[in-house]
């Protein structure tokens, strides 16, 4: 039987982690035990999700679960664990029981994404547009407010919980740096309005992890999930515009979306990336 209290205390991370390193699922068997009650005497959170709770409570919002703030605080460790962490300028997980105002609370830089024209929250799921005038305001412009996400080192993070193909379901004002459900030669990361892709790459519609990635000046890499492809494409700037979701230039979708990040290129760190949110959602 293993020992939850020292496992934590000898690997120096949060109980959730623990229940990983000791082949224990998520599920019911971790809920139900001392393992998810949260006011065992020397219990402490990963500092950065601490901070985001702290945060929360500042604003008013509604918190998740205490188990789910469990499954939360695990994600940020595994992200640590992995490298992705560091490297990221904003994330958001927007699949949580919190009220709508806490889906939306941006974990890396403690500041709020906007939703404009009432997007559906759902549960445990996300956030979805309208297809004519929803989308959410990441409030991050790569241009002014970067520091990993650069011209030709950088990389866009969506977990899409469901959609239909053509939807480009990122973007921004200036109709550039988009992901788009389908086989298209007009995905974009920093090349501006005009380069395309030397050949075309399909994002699937499929539930699960999209990613795109600028490698060098003229590489790039596009991934469902951890399936990925390389491809050339010219890097012209970085895009002076908020970067919004469910909105491209003038064009709206109703793609629905649990996760959002940018930051440096993630290639190396793909797969883990990939895999510490797939347990994440998979267990709400």
């Amino acid at each position: 039987m293993s020992d939850w209290g020292q496992g934590a205390k000898n690997n120096n991370i949060g109980w959730g982690q623990g229940a990983v390193n000791n082949n224990i699922s998520w599920g019911s068997v971790h809920e139900d035990s001392w393992a998810g009650d949260t006011n065992i005497v020397g219990f402490a959170y990963d500092t950065d999700y601490q901070a985001i709770l702290d945060y929360a409570t500042t604003q008013g919002y509604t918190l998740p679960s205490e188990s789910q703030r469990l499954k939360q605080n695990t994600l940020l460790i595994a992200l640590k664990d992995a490298g992705v962490w560091s490297k990221l300028d904003t994330f958001t997980n927007f699949a949580t029981n919190g009220s709508s105002n806490f889906a939306l609370i941006d974990w890396k830089r403690l500041t709020q994404y906007t939703a404009v024209n009432s997007p559906t929250f759902t549960t445990n799921e996300g956030f979805m547009g309208n297809g004519t005038s929803s989308y959410i305001d990441t409030n991050f412009n790569p241009s002014t407010q970067n520091t990993n996400y650069i011209l030709n080192n950088a990389s866009r993070y969506a977990y899409v919980f469901s959609g239909s193909l053509t939807q480009r379901f990122d973007g921004n004002s200036l109709d550039s740096n988009n992901m788009r459900l389908g086989n298209y030669t007009t995905h974009k990361i920093n090349s501006g309005t005009v380069n395309v892709l030397n050949s075309a790459f399909a994002y699937s519609t499929a539930k699960g992890m999209k990613s795109i990635h600028r490698t060098t000046s003229t590489n790039i890499s596009l991934y469902n999930a951890s399936v990925g492809e390389t491809r050339l494409l010219t890097s012209a700037n970085l895009p002076n515009a908020n970067q919004f979701i469910f909105r491209a230039g003038s064009v709206y979708v109703d793609t629905e979306i649990s996760m959002y990040a940018m930051g440096a290129n993630l290639v190396t760190e793909n797969t883990a990336f990939v895999t510490a949110y797939n347990n994440y959602i998979t267990s709400l």
